[in-house]
């Protein structure tokens, strides 16, 4: 850009006759004195540092200063965790146990509807465990899993253990490395290919041999996963009465075992399949179990108590009982009207004839007798209680569960139920004889049916 005499620059214009515009300097300032142009520069550099003082104040208060500090960076680490559909997985709370729910979807076309289960408590269940995995003789697994209930566990954010048993009873790979090796590797591998939360291993009918090679899987195990993937693995108790081809209790090294996982006692089955008439899961013998992992090492928050929602039906002209789900009892004893009877440790039991003149013998548990089990796993202040399995509970079952893992209020309201003098007593007991439960077992008031 050129400049007039004097230093002016061509920064205005004439505006001749018809409106035509001219560039060049102005007349005016042509003939200005030299002195007046110097003082209109004064002026100018004047403002301009007006300006930058005023500049210079505004970026002081906003928080500028000669020895600024670096603010933190918005932390990124995340940016590829997927967001859950609701809040993660509460942390366990004092005085609260968790619930794990083993899950068979093949019982499904028996028309149990488990799913309707599932998404009635989706809220409630922590751990789920459906049947899917089996590892084979050589270590490898038969894959029986759904993308239906994986996709339904993802949207709920409930935690999936799958269940891995032995297929066929087989441990052979726990004896063979290569095979274990196998198992295990295959085993990470579908944890990581799903997300699983852990899982749950259910390797039964074991010879006693097994004993330490079933701990030494399970520390290949522990070693090969991701810290935060959880394991169980389910125990038969160690006072257990098993038919002499059944000695697999003595496979299981309780203190062994936790060093790598909890360990889910199965403590159910006193009584039945094999066994004469009785209850399933009696409450005297239960502290027993619980007392008996606690004096094998085993911590309290390494204890999961596993709890039945079923029984047996022992007909006199059959060698073995058939189990019956509890929602199948309440049917039952509804279409005959049965009178229910209780024992001292308010397990249900009743004795009916069917239509061709045979005499049947039921023992089995529900939200009376099991609530004695819950407030037992409290005491102790085990983990958390596992329900073997979801489709056989019914609704009062879960309300009695979801008062006595501490979800909702306790009852606090005196068990009626007579109970004989043990180290494992009801506190919350006091004597009388009742037939069908009691209202402090049913929120409704109703007899908990």
């Amino acid at each position: 850009m050129g400049a007039a005499p004097g230093g002016v620059p061509f920064h205005s214009y004439e505006t001749m006759p018809g409106g035509t515009r001219l560039g060049g300097p102005s007349l005016a300032a042509i003939l200005r004195p030299e002195s007046e142009v110097r003082v209109m520069r004064n002026r100018a550099w004047v403002w301009v540092l007006v300006a930058v003082l005023v500049g210079a104040g505004i970026w002081m208060a906003a928080g500028g200063d000669r020895n600024p500090v670096a603010k933190p960076r918005a932390d990124r680490s995340n940016d590829n965790l997927q967001v859950p559909a609701k809040p993660a997985p509460r942390a366990k709370v004092p005085g609260q146990l968790f619930i794990l729910g083993f899950y068979d979807e093949t019982e499904e076309a028996r028309g149990e509807d488990i799913l309707a289960t599932l998404r009635r408590h989706r809220n409630q269940i922590e751990y789920l465990s459906p049947f899917w995995y089996s590892v084979r003789a050589d270590g490898s697994i038969v894959d029986r899993s759904d993308r239906d209930l994986r996709d339904f566990a993802a949207r709920e954010n409930i935690k999936l253990m799958p269940l891995f048993n032995n297929h066929e009873g087989t441990d052979a790979f726990l004896h063979d490395a290569g095979a274990r090796r196998r198992a295990v590797t295959s085993i990470v591998r579908l944890v990581r290919q799903h997300a699983y939360g852990g899982v749950q291993i259910d390797f039964q009918l074991l010879e006693p041999r097994s004993r330490q090679e079933l701990t030494t899987f399970l520390r290949e195990l522990r070693q090969a996963l991701p810290e935060d993937k959880a394991i169980t693995v389910s125990v038969i108790p160690h006072r257990h009465q098993e038919d002499s081809t059944q000695h697999s209790k003595d496979a299981y090294s309780y203190k062994g075992l936790a060093q790598y996982a909890r360990i889910v006692l199965m403590a159910y089955d006193r009584h039945g399949e094999l066994t004469g008439p009785g209850p399933v899961s009696p409450l005297d013998w239960v502290g027993e179990v619980v007392a008996a992992a606690r004096e094998d090492g085993v911590p309290a928050d390494k204890i999961w108590l596993g709890i039945p929602a079923y029984g047996y039906d022992w007909a006199e002209n059959r060698d073995r009982a058939t189990p019956v789900p509890l929602r199948e009892v309440r049917t039952l004893t509804r279409q005959r009207d049965i009178q229910v009877q209780r024992n001292e440790d308010g397990i249900p039991h009743f004795t009916y004839v069917d239509e061709r003149g045979v005499r049947h013998t039921v023992w089995y548990e529900d939200e009376v007798s099991v609530a004695r089990k819950v407030r037992l796993a409290r005491r102790h202040n085990l983990y958390g209680v596992a329900i073997w399995r979801l489709g056989y509970e019914d609704e009062p079952y879960w309300r009695m569960l979801l008062r006595e893992t501490g979800r909702t209020g306790m009852d606090m309201t005196p068990d009626r139920n007579q109970q004989r003098e043990s180290e494992n007593k009801d506190p919350d007991a006091d004597p009388g004889e009742i037939q069908e439960g009691h209202p402090g077992n049913d929120p409704d008031g109703n007899g908990g049916t």
